[in-house]
């Protein structure tokens, strides 16, 4: 092996200086064109985008080059930084395809958080080998490996070449993430560093940059709008804001269910759904039982998680900018001012229940600080499990309830997040529309025969149902364009049913029948069972003048009091939460 690596740097043309020049100054430009080529899959696009957006290019080029060359002057031999960088860049490219082809969503800086669980994230994807993407890999370490047998070097002294690595780095990460800096260089290539809110937008902006400067922009933004605390911010200014109550004690103490849906979806809102009547059959006798209407959730295709949050905790993500994962801003070490908490105060056993993984989101350390007395994880069932395609079934889950209704002393707080109808639904026959429809009426179905359980049981209780979001379908699938839904009225696919039923006769006439953002609904429960609370009644206070507060569909309106209470109660000192200091775990 010595031997013939020693003929193939002998050979004239890895010992030509000036091949070895062109080979370095022509890798970031090669990588470029591989990483863009290798998540659109087509060159023909990337060439009609270079012609179109030639600055963006020219962007994209000089990106890679810049980190390229701080990694050479750091290692001095070129191969190691040619390396990490076509590493780097491959990897995003490889990253992008397979997530769009999964979530509909672009790769975002905000997504680097999800390495630690790639193993789940595949799951909800059927990946095959792509043969483009294996041969513009092999095709770039073949350039490394050519840049490595020339030998070329950075031919100065370390603290040289550390200052030269401190510049470039420098000049390159403030304009990145210094708005100041970050403005003028997307004006100089025609960089779109518009603030999207929903995919659509998303989309669009991403057919203006391609990936490599799209997801710049996303680091930009993900810098730039991390929460602040508020200037007016304080212990006073928090109390001043709530509205006082007397509390009296509640005669009947119901049991409270949750039921958030995974990809739970009424289509009919959307358009016509061919078998619609047999799909929702079951669906809408429960309907015709309960209270009901329409809340605005804060996602679309995915992040179950930023409805979970809104519905534990009474909170809008929008006060948390938007933010992808709002549980990785709370503080670590406390117990947290959610619902489950709020019943736990009131005697309530509290149980939260997720038919999968226990590690998927953190949740199983995050979650422990949100008031639970038990979580009980796809390996924590005591019931027997069945599983409908991927995941376990709807009616597991309800079963699971059922039994801890029966096994406790007192009223319960049960939280359920279910997971049968996640993604991905496209079978070796292609069918995905109708499987996924099919999942939706079993879960009807499992959810009517739930409520006829709740029925016969002889203690109160008090049961929500919703879904997380609409579901989001491969790129292939035209099923939401043939229904008509476009940039102009996306804001329909945030919009979702709720429905509260009760088994004691309870008046729910005091529901609102407007549309309204999610995290009302547990205000509106907790104060519909009977209870009061400061925060509950200040937030529904400021329901009747910001019914919907939702970048999704009111993307530039502003309640201050909303703003502050979500810090407060995540990030803040908890002013709004009385004796909330007594809860803190590092204590």
């Amino acid at each position: 092996m010595r031997s013939l690596i020693s003929k193939l740097r002998n050979l004239k043309f890895f010992r030509s200086k000036k091949i070895a020049i062109c080979l370095v100054v022509l890798f970031p430009v090669v990588l470029y064109c591989c990483a863009e080529i290798g998540q659109m899959q087509s060159l023909s696009s990337m060439l009609h985008f270079t012609w179109n957006r030639f600055r963006v290019t020219i962007f994209g080029c000089l990106l890679i080059a810049a980190i390229f060359w701080t990694l050479n002057f750091l290692f001095r031999r070129v191969w190691i930084g040619a390396t990490i960088t076509g590493l780097l860049f491959m990897t995003i490219s490889a990253v992008e395809y397979h997530k769009y082809a999964m979530t509909g969503c672009h790769l975002m800086f905000s997504d680097l958080i999800f390495v630690n669980g790639i193993a789940d994230v595949s799951k909800f994807a059927r990946l095959k080998f792509n043969v483009a993407l294996f041969i513009l890999i092999l095709l770039i370490a073949c350039y490394v490996i050519c840049i490595w047998l020339t030998g070329m070097q950075v031919k100065a002294s370390l603290p040289r070449r550390c200052s030269m690595a401190v510049v470039v780095g420098g000049i390159t990460v403030m304009s990145i993430v210094v708005p100041a800096f970050f403005a003028p260089v997307c004006s100089v290539f025609g960089i779109d560093n518009t603030t999207t809110y929903n995919t659509y937008d998303s989309d669009a902006r991403f057919a203006n940059n391609n990936l490599i400067t799209d997801f710049t922009v996303s680091i930009n933004q993900t810098i730039t709008s991390s929460v602040q605390e508020p200037e007016e911010y304080s212990a006073e200014v928090i109390d001043d804001l709530l509205v006082p109550v007397e509390a009296e004690p509640t005669s009947v103490k119901p049991n409270i269910i949750y039921i958030m849906s995974e990809s739970f979806g009424d289509f009919r809102r959307l358009g016509n759904v061919e078998n619609a009547d047999k799909i929702y059959a079951a669906f809408d006798e429960v309907l015709e039982e309960s209270a009901h209407g329409t809340s605005v959730v804060p996602t679309y295709g995915n992040g179950t998680v930023r409805t979970e949050f809104e519905l534990m905790f009474g909170l809008p993500v929008k006060s948390l900018n938007n933010a992808g994962i709002p549980h990785n801003l709370l503080k670590s070490g406390v117990e947290q001012d959610t619902f489950a908490n709020m019943y736990k105060k009131q005697g309530y056993n509290t149980t939260y229940i997720h038919p999968y993984r226990s590690n998927f989101y953190d949740r199983d350390d995050v979650y422990s600080e949100y008031g639970f007395d038990q979580m009980i994880f796809m390996d924590d069932f005591t019931v027997p499990v069945n599983y409908y395609r991927n995941f376990i079934d709807d009616d597991t889950a309800f079963r699971q309830a059922e039994e801890v209704l029966k096994s406790t002393d007192g009223p319960d707080y049960i939280h359920i997040t279910t997971m049968q109808n996640h993604q991905p639904y496209l079978d070796d026959q292609g069918e995905e529309v109708s499987n996924y429809f099919d999942g939706i009426q079993v879960s009807n179905e499992a959810l009517k025969e739930f409520i006829n359980f709740l029925k016969t049981f002889d203690e109160p209780v008090i049961l929500v149902f919703t879904g997380d979001h609409f579901p989001f379908f491969t790129p292939d699938c035209n099923y939401y364009r043939d229904l008509g839904i476009n940039v102009d009225n996306c804001e329909k696919l945030y919009e979702k049913t709720w429905l509260v039923w009760n088994n004691y006769g309870l008046d729910t006439s005091s529901l609102p029948t407007e549309t309204f953002s999610t995290f009302y609904l547990p205000h509106l429960v907790y104060q519909l069972a009977g209870f009061e609370n400061p925060f509950v009644d200040t937030v529904l206070e400021e329901m009747k003048k910001e019914p919907i507060y939702s970048v999704a569909v009111n993307p530039t309106t502003n309640s201050e009091l909303l703003d502050l209470l979500t810090y407060d109660r995540t990030m803040g000192n908890s002013y709004s939460e009385p004796g909330h200091a007594d809860m803190n775990i590092d204590d």
